[in-house]
């Protein structure tokens, strides 16, 4: 046995010698970003050994700079420990579950008011029954009965009672003076309160991200949002992408109870804030509706999600489904609940994509709209005249930081705007305070720039300082800096800098970030030609999900994202999953429609195509558009 202390928390632990560092974090529960989910690809997960340094592995030689080597710096998925260790945990690494990331998040349901009736299948009837006598010697369940029929209630006469129910009559109701309230879900009992209860009917909707979780609270009774809240998905500890966290669920048996309880965690410290920023019994919580890719579906679920990442593909189910709340181990919201989980269209265009159709009405328009959820996995719909076809592209996590020297997510100290002139290099950082890293918003725009400014040339090379423009300033030339692995760009300097490292953006980085434009440019293309539509007849793109939110229309377009378009037809929608699931929360016949689109949809499989292969290569070249 070996002693391991991490600081600053001062956390000891003795181990058996040959124990991964990562091994270790995860026993004494320190939670550290590993995009790759410990592969030793991404490189992220370095922490500076302070004493019982062992020596660098081939991977990390090739995944760290030697300065980095020199002074300690290890990954923690390669390092085995074989003698008395101190690690230090940097703060840039560490993952904060309990963070909340936005509290002004908005589904904006209030938007789509209009365009649909409230008419949710959950009901509440008070009833003021008359109380029994020798006179009036019905049964408490018959006058319940009887007093709804009094109501207009649909379906009175075959309405049954549980036992659970029956049990908890006669003592409520006597309690309660005889004043009560029903609730009702698809004309069924679902139970019965104290009192008039009718004003207190809330639903939450979640939007099941693979890297963030959001939930928003909604009064049924008004269909206004009442509160939000988003955090951190804590599944990311198993890998930054799907095919990682199914990897860590074949692993051994019971990691897929692992990712299915912290998941199900998550959504219980959702309900919990949500509730207390609005003022609201969770007890009055009666409903939910869930949208998320369909791995986060598979995984919620406790379904194994091993055939998704397998040809030809497979889920367990894309229909939707309707739950008690018993069904999802570990819910802690009221036990008669109902719970929603809306239709996926494939193995990887789930739920979240049904959602963000349904929000944004594209269903029902004549145009010819393309409609892409940027992130990990590029999900893109074509609609022309009502029809709709869909495709899925493995963008890889670049956009979200994983894979990038510097990258990181959107939050404090993440560099997320650029701009470069001749003369000086400007950015915007999250909240203001020192630079830890540049997130994909900031990516794209510096790319952008350099490629504009023609110190990134078609092929993606970074050019040497001989080869800048002489009309270019010293002060820009001088930011590429050569090196044995390809040129590199100073973003920050190192005084700049939280940890007094500067920031640069290397060749590697470059090469990722084309190879995510690329997925997803490739997979435009290959649903034009799918539906026989010329790239200059779409007529409007809808950018969904957060980075969709933030990002820079016109580097977009720049360094070959998405297609060209005036800037005016190209609209970020936002959380149009978050929103879509609102909206099936609050509606049956939005719930119809949802399900209708989810079989109309065409899945276009990306690997069947023999021309993908040669549009991504064609998609890696930028080729530049002012």
């Amino acid at each position: 046995m070996i002693k391991i202390t991490f600081l600053p928390d001062k956390k000891n632990i003795k181990v058996n010698e040959g124990t991964t560092i990562l091994e270790v974090l995860e026993r004494v529960g320190i939670n550290i970003s590993t995009p790759c989910g410990g592969k030793g690809i991404c490189g992220k997960c370095k922490v500076l050994v302070k004493k019982g340094i062992a020596a660098a592995t081939s991977i990390e030689e090739e995944l760290l700079s030697k300065e980095e080597i020199k002074k300690g710096f290890r990954l923690t998925c390669q390092t085995k420990l074989f003698k008395d260790t101190v690690i230090e945990i940097p703060p840039e690494i560490r993952l904060d579950f309990k963070r909340v990331f936005s509290s002004s998040l908005k589904g904006d349901i209030r938007h789509f008011k209009n365009n649909f009736s409230l008419d949710s299948n959950f009901k509440k009837v008070f009833l003021d029954l008359k109380k029994p006598s020798l006179d009036d010697q019905r049964s408490d369940w018959e006058r319940i009965k009887d007093e709804l029929s009094s109501k207009k209630i649909e379906n009175i006469s075959n309405l049954k009672a549980s036992l659970e129910i029956l049990k908890k009559i006669p003592v409520l109701i006597r309690e309660a003076n005889f004043k009560i309230t029903v609730i009702l879900y698809n004309n069924k009992i679902i139970d019965i309160e104290n009192c008039d209860t009718t004003k207190n009917s809330y639903g939450i909707a979640f939007d099941i991200g693979t890297t963030t979780v959001a939930g928003y609270l909604v009064d049924l009774n008004t269909g206004e949002e009442l509160s939000a809240v988003a955090k951190a998905n804590p599944q990311i500890i198993y890998g930054d992408d799907v095919i990682s966290r199914i990897g860590f669920a074949q692993k051994q048996k019971g990691n897929l109870e692992i990712l299915q309880r912290e998941i199900v965690n998550t959504l219980n410290e959702i309900i919990r804030e949500a509730a207390q920023k609005a003022g609201v019994n969770i007890n009055n919580i009666y409903k939910i509706a869930v949208a998320g890719n369909t791995c986060m579906h598979h995984l919620l679920l406790g379904l194994d999600p091993s055939y998704i990442a397998l040809s030809p593909y497979i889920p367990v189910i894309k229909e939707s489904l309707s739950l008690k709340v018993k069904d999802v181990p570990g819910l802690s919201i009221n036990p008669t609940a109902y719970i929603y989980v809306l239709p996926n269209i494939s193995a990887f265009v789930g739920g979240d994509i049904s959602a963000g159709v349904l929000a944004t009405y594209i269903w029902k328009n004549e145009e010819i709209i393309l409609f892409i959820d940027l992130g990990t996995n590029g999900e893109i719909v074509l609609c022309s005249k009502r029809k709709m076809w869909t495709c899925s592209t493995a963008a890889g996590p670049a956009f979200e930081g994983a894979r990038i020297s510097s990258g990181m997510r959107a939050v404090e100290g993440a560099i997320d705007k650029v701009k470069i002139d001749n003369e000086s290099i400007v950015y915007r950082v999250i909240k203001d305070g020192k630079v830890k890293g540049i997130c994909g918003s900031g990516l794209i725009d510096l790319i952008a720039e350099l490629v504009k400014l023609g110190l990134i040339d078609k092929s993606g090379k970074l050019i040497d300082r001989e080869e800048c423009d002489s009309n270019l300033s010293e002060e820009i030339k001088k930011r590429i800096i050569s090196g044995q692995k390809g040129n590199k760009f100073l973003i920050v300097k190192g005084k700049e800098t939280e940890n007094g490292n500067p920031i640069y953006l290397t060749q590697k980085d470059i090469r990722e970030v084309q190879l995510a434009k690329a997925a997803i440019f490739a997979g435009i293309k290959i649903l034009l030609k799918e539906v026989n539509i010329p790239q200059e007849d779409i007529q409007k793109i809808l950018l969904a999900g957060a980075f969709g939110n933030f990002i820079n229309k016109k580097s977009a377009i720049r360094i070959g994202l998405i297609p060209y378009l005036p800037l005016e037809k190209i609209e970020s929608v936002g959380n149009a999953a978050g929103r879509g699931a609102e909206i099936a929360l609050c509606s049956n016949k939005m719930r119809e429609m949802v399900e209708e689109i989810s079989k109309k949809v065409k899945y276009v499989e990306l690997s069947s195509r023999p021309d993908f292969q040669e549009e991504f290569i064609e998609a890696m070249f930028f080729n530049f558009i002012t």
